[in-house]
């Protein structure tokens, strides 16, 4: 028979309770890092002035000259960087009045408008010449460069102004281009839709009133 026990023995036989664990201590609470302290913003430099005089310079680094003429002005600049003999030629002949009253004695549709011939007919000029400086500046609508003969040293006072870039593009580096128009290009465009004859002497030839130092 299988064996019962007393409610007093089994209460003896109840397990022993188990021991609570110590409680873990809570470790220390972590510091706090002291914020970081933003840096001084950097304080933006102030502007760099630039000189009016320096600004002036910089925008005009070619002396210009003005043409008068009896249909209209336009202005131009003389490339003194790669045709120095020639600007300095232009601008002794403009200030000592040799221009002024002299015709544009040859005007080719689509290709140039010429003036500078005492003479009035393509055969003079000031009594000396000046000799090539070719450059790789293209002939192209409103810039200026030297008429000559044969001889390429023979430049003087006679000067052209092309119209197209396509009728005068065989002149690179057989003509001194020395300078551009930079204002009064419709002048120029007039000149050269004057009516001429089979040489291109205009019936009515329009003047160089006045060529002046700007």
């Amino acid at each position: 028979m299988a064996k019962t026990l007393s409610k007093s023995a089994a209460k003896a036989k109840a397990k022993t309770p188990v021991k609570a664990k110590a409680p873990v201590k809570a470790k220390a609470p972590v510091k706090a890092k002291a914020p970081v302290k933003a840096k001084t913003p950097i304080k933006a430099k102030a502007p760099v002035k630039v000189p009016a005089k320096t600004m002036t310079k910089s925008n005009n680094i070619f002396p210009t000259a003005r043409v008068e003429t009896s249909l209209g002005n336009f202005e131009v600049e003389l490339w003194k960087d790669v045709a120095p003999k020639h600007a300095a030629n232009f601008l002794k002949l403009a200030k000592s009045g040799f221009y002024d009253g002299l015709i544009f004695h040859r005007i080719l549709a689509g290709f140039v408008i010429q003036g500078g011939c005492p003479d009035g007919d393509g055969t003079g000029g000031p009594g000396w010449e000046v000799e090539a400086e070719f450059n790789n500046r293209r002939h192209e609508a409103g810039v200026l460069s030297m008429a000559r003969s044969a001889d390429p040293n023979s430049a003087g006072s006679q000067f052209f102004v092309c119209l197209t870039r396509d009728g005068c593009k065989h002149l690179d580096g057989q003509y001194t281009a020395f300078g551009k128009v930079t204002s009064g290009m419709d002048t120029v465009e007039k000149l050269g839709a004057l009516t001429c004859d089979r040489n291109g002497m205009p019936k009515n030839p329009p003047k160089m009133v006045r060529v002046s130092v700007t």
